[in-house]
């Protein structure tokens, strides 16, 4: 219509003049488009920076805790989705690992980092996370199946736990990190992993996370 205008008398004489005009606008918005989208692209790296920028938060005047107690942290799924939603929201601490029991161990997860990351990362340990598996159809699949582990050998799937659980032992605020990154560590017995949290400073931490195993509620306020 407002070539129409513009055009007046000679668009009605050559219609197909005022048709080639259009779609030369509309490759011309088209083309304008595309440029500023691609101008504006962030490469991998960049987007990653904008997304570190953007969850992380100021904890130079204090800083929010979480422990948590783990009974089977083997599975390789676990372990990634802990440590790789650590990294991803700057969430220092670890997982401290024992065989307490026969056959059977304990994890203690320490997450320390700013309060909104502390509550995905609780999120992430009581609600999204499949503790006893992926699900029946997952399971199902992996029965019987071997895998290569890319040295031309082998190796049987790893299994869920069906009994596996894990529970927030207690949160609250400190006021300041003890811990420089997230690391897995562990230990023969449950005396060395106090040990280790008592240097610093935090050894009743192991005292909670071990009372959970053992179903007792002596967390601390």
């Amino acid at each position: 219509q407002n070539f129409m205008k513009v055009l007046g008398d000679q668009a009605v004489l050559d219609p197909s003049q005022m048709q080639q005009k259009v779609l030369d606008q509309m490759q011309a918005r088209q083309k304008a488009h595309l440029e500023r989208n691609a101008a504006a692209a962030l490469s991998k790296e960049e987007r990653s920076a904008k997304l570190a920028r953007k969850l992380k938060e100021d904890t130079s005047q204090q800083v929010a805790v979480a422990l948590f107690y783990v009974k089977d942290m083997s599975h390789p799924y676990h372990r990634t989705k802990v440590d790789l939603n650590a990294q991803q929201n700057s969430i220092t601490g670890g997982v401290l690992e024992c065989g307490v029991y026969p056959n059977s161990s304990v994890a203690c997860v320490i997450a320390e980092g700013g309060p909104k990351a502390i509550k995905r990362y609780t999120r992430l340990m009581t609600v999204r996370m499949k503790w006893k598996g992926l699900g029946e159809e997952e399971e199902e699949e992996d029965d019987g199946n071997n895998e290569d582990d890319g040295t031309g050998t082998t190796s049987t799937k790893t299994k869920f736990n069906p009994n596996n659980e894990c529970s927030l032992v207690w949160t609250g605020m400190a006021k300041k990190r003890l811990f420089k990154g997230f690391v897995f560590q562990s230990c023969e017995t449950s005396d060395q992993c106090r040990k280790v949290l008592k240097s610093k400073g935090v050894g009743h931490y192991w005292d909670q996370v071990l009372a959970k195993s053992k179903g007792e509620d002596n967390t601390f306020s």
